[in-house]
């Protein structure tokens, strides 16, 4: 059974593919606990254009509420351009414009419904250590806000 932190990950993962595909950038998910998506990660990162929403992570949580139930969670999408090879037609900076605008203000699906994604207000882009050799990439910083409860394991 996944998680609420993987269904809304692969949801942002479905949404950016429906919006960035004139682009040809490849999305793709990381899971940090899973060694099939990061082969998957360093394999698209090789390539020239490609975006990876990384791990949610919860931000605040209800205090009184059993599950728990997160209140903010914080996803950040990357988006990396490998400049020797990228042929795509897209760069680095309209691939990461058009992200931003995929998912800023995006209404979440069910079972989201009131769930609002949105740039976090301070530093919504920021510049990590570049992953490859001949690489340059942007980190979009988002919140996901409203009322995000665990599932029960089963």
């Amino acid at each position: 059974m996944s998680s609420v932190l993987e269904n809304l990950q692969s949801a942002i993962v479905r949404q950016l593919r429906e919006h960035l595909c004139l682009v040809g950038a490849t999305v793709v998910a990381r899971r940090a606990a899973d060694l099939e998506s990061q082969i998957e990660v360093a394999t698209q990162a090789a390539l020239g254009l490609s975006v990876i929403v990384l791990d949610p992570c919860p931000q605040r949580v209800e205090p009184d509420a059993p599950g728990p139930v997160f209140l903010e969670i914080a996803v950040t999408v990357r988006v990396i351009e490998n400049l020797l090879i990228n042929q795509t037609g897209g760069g680095l900076l309209k691939t990461a414009e058009r992200a931003g605008r995929a998912l800023h203000l995006w209404p979440l699906p069910e079972p989201w419904a009131g769930c609002v994604l949105r740039l976090a207000d301070h530093n919504p882009w920021t510049t990590p250590t570049s992953p490859t050799r001949g690489a340059v990439a942007l980190d979009l910083h988002f919140l996901a806000a409203g009322s995000f409860a665990a599932e029960e394991p089963r």
